[in-house]
């Protein structure tokens, strides 16, 4: 697992790679778990895993569940990735953008996006009635109104929420350590991203702190129903 995750890492210069891994999300696995404990999946249902990066969550899925799980993702390599490990075999890797899922309508029992691109049209169109959809996510933080405008949003699709775990403290701390990290061993990761991909990586964990920081971003675990 390690060595996937450091060469995909190594390629692709990218930081999430590095310090959030296999289950790239915050909360880890665990935040998966309690996704999974609450995403009313049964054995032989279909889950939708958008944005899969490895496949971490429908691989766990299909292996605790006995789901039927479909991992999709725009990059071919994060898929051929997944495939390789274990428990890769029973996935199904499509190759897509959540923007346009290839899926007929409501062919889903759940759809999963974890700190990935969310298209709620698009997502809600593949939810089957009485589905859920399982997200870990960012959201403007309570205080600005942000959470009720997010249930709103898919409220118009036919959703409730059914579930929430505010994430924020878990994010801001992920975000200070990888910060702190990629400045302490500078010369390493210079020379893993290139010293332009370096600084480009280092500002973006730096702009997403500051807006946690400023209480302008929250981050949490959500489980909408229908």
């Amino acid at each position: 697992m390690a060595g996937v995750l450091e060469d995909l890492g190594a390629t692709y210069g990218a930081w999430w790679i590095d310090f959030l891994g296999e289950h790239n999300h915050i909360g880890g696995e665990e935040a998966t778990r309690w996704l999974l404990e609450r995403s009313r999946l049964s054995t032989g249902d279909l889950m939708l895993d958008c944005g899969a990066f490895v496949g971490a969550a429908a691989r766990l899925a299909a292996d605790e569940a006995g789901v039927r799980a479909v991992a999709l993702d725009m990059n071919r390599d994060f898929l051929v990735a997944g495939r390789a490990l274990e428990d890769g075999q029973g996935i199904e890797w499509v190759e897509g953008i959540t923007q346009r899922l290839p899926f007929r309508d409501g062919a889903f029992a759940s759809v999963w996006a974890l700190d990935t691109s969310i298209a709620t049209r698009e997502m809600s169109r593949v939810t089957a009635p009485g589905g859920t959809v399982c997200l870990c996510c960012e959201v403007p933080e309570d205080s600005r109104g942000g959470m009720d405008a997010f249930a709103d949003e898919w409220a118009e699709f036919g959703f409730r929420l059914a579930a929430h775990q505010q994430m924020t403290n878990e994010a801001t701390i992920a975000w200070r350590r990888a910060e702190a990290e990629m400045v302490r061993k500078r010369p390493y990761y210079e020379e893993r991203y290139g010293p332009r991909g370096y600084l480009a990586q280092l500002d973006l964990v730096a702009a997403m702190l500051h807006s946690y920081e400023r209480g302008e971003q929250g981050h949490g675990l959500f489980v909408f129903s229908r």
